[in-house]
């Protein structure tokens, strides 16, 4: 009789294991909800207890073990952990949160985020389309990275949307434009731009104000943008800078950051967009 409670003690207590989340299955859990409540970060389960996270502002590598032990001391409360992760991260401004307006700077993402929220639920963030292989996603760019801008703490700025791409860019330029670094092809017709903040692709909503002066080429300006960190230019009659751009865009790899586009666009005037 005793050997019998016995059994069935460990068969309990086996039982109630097996479904405890494992620290693989818990930092799946984390990251699906982070993708979901911020569909315009990249993250990469690393290993069992971190997550690396692709913010476009900052790339950080974040430990689950603290949030895994309040799960594991509450397991019947697993959601409340993942949430206390994600109000840990910082990276999205909701409503009540307060926005500085001097800190707000446009982000270009894949248009591919925009499936990225939880389903059956609007896209929670502020954005606009800018081409079909592209969005204009809104962040407060803090010391600790950028914090994305829900559509709820938009309207707690009380201002329109042209209004708030007007604020960014010209916040982005402001801080970009003196640290744009430029490098040559070989014919020194095509270009490779990079900049230290590791967000330079929002350089390509106002070509205007830094073209004219690292620019030259033939035709008309042909762009790519591989990863948020690289823009490549080059002319439309330059034969040569467009295959040193294309073969750039064959080698370029950058292991846990989220690509832009592997394609070409062409400059119209007012925008960038894909060349056919």
């Amino acid at each position: 009789m005793r050997f019998l409670l016995l059994s069935l003690s460990c068969m309990l207590a086996i039982s109630c294991n097996s479904n405890l989340l494992s620290k693989a299955d818990f930092a799946a859990k984390c990251r699906i909800a982070l993708i979901s409540k911020c569909p315009a970060l990249y993250v990469t389960v690393l290993n069992k207890q971190t997550l690396f996270i692709e913010n476009s502002g900052k790339r950080d590598n974040v430990g689950l073990s603290r949030f895994y032990n309040e799960y594991m001391s509450a397991p019947d409360k697993a959601d409340s952990a993942v949430q206390h992760f994600i109000d840990a991260t910082g990276l999205i401004t909701d409503q009540g949160t307060k926005i500085d307006p001097a800190k707000v700077i446009p982000v270009i993402k894949p248009a591919s985020c925009l499936s990225q929220g939880a389903k059956g639920q609007a896209f929670p963030l502020v954005y606009e389309s800018y081409n079909d292989q592209m969005v204009i996603l809104y962040a407060e760019n803090r010391s600790e990275g950028f914090s994305y801008i829900t559509n709820a703490a938009f309207e707690s700025l009380q201002i329109t949307k042209d209004s708030l791409k007007a604020l960014a860019v010209k916040n982005f330029y402001t801080a970009t434009l003196p640290n744009i670094h430029r490098g040559n092809s070989k014919s020194g017709k095509a270009y490779l731009f990079t900049t230290a903040a590791q967000y330079e692709a929002a350089m390509i909503l106002f070509p205007q104000l830094w073209m004219k002066e690292y620019v030259d080429v033939k035709g008309d300006i042909i762009m790519a943008i591989p990863y948020p960190d690289y823009i490549y230019i080059a002319g439309s009659e330059d034969a040569e800078g467009i295959a040193w751009v294309k073969k750039e865009l064959e080698s370029v790899h950058m292991g846990g950051v989220q690509p832009v586009s592997k394609d070409l666009f062409r400059w119209n005037g007012e925008k960038f967009e894909r060349c056919q």
